[in-house]
């Protein structure tokens, strides 16, 4: 298993948070959502980079709050995704759909598919965010037609 250390894009000897004996399948998502909530902050990923055995991720704060609106999801273990319909317009995001996982490879799965079917109705995604103040998983959409 691999270290993994989020860093600040400007500042890239100043570590946010790490991970000792990170698995692979969260590693993996990690490296490739676009956006981490961690402490109230939203951080918006930047670049990744690989060093031996220790993987980094610099990520920028963003200027954007963060209001919880609905109260957090008591998931326990489970795996749960968040699909949420993202439209620029919007200052609120709503729920479109809870999706529970199986797995972590589940999770990057639906991380790595453009679009998703949701009652008859097509959806490309926006982005994708790891929410770790909810223990949550955040799939962005936006309406396809």
């Amino acid at each position: 298993m691999a270290r993994l250390e989020y860093r600040l894009h400007h500042d890239p000897l100043e570590v946010i948070c790490h991970y000792d004996s990170i698995p692979l399948e969260e590693l993996l998502i990690r490296n490739v959502s676009d956006w981490l909530i961690r402490g109230g902050t939203i951080y918006e990923k930047q670049r990744t980079e690989k060093q031996e055995n220790l993987h980094l991720i610099y990520v920028t704060p963003s200027d954007q709050v963060t209001e919880q609106m609905e109260p957090s999801i008591d998931n326990g273990e489970a795996l749960v995704v968040e699909i949420r319909q993202f439209a620029e317009e919007l200052t609120d995001y709503p729920i479109l759909h809870l999706q529970h996982c199986d797995s972590l490879l589940d999770v990057l799965l639906l991380l790595q598919t453009e679009t998703i079917t949701l009652n008859g109705q097509k959806w490309d995604k926006s982005s994708f965010e790891i929410d770790e103040d909810r223990k949550m998983f955040v799939y962005y959409a936006r309406s396809t037609k």
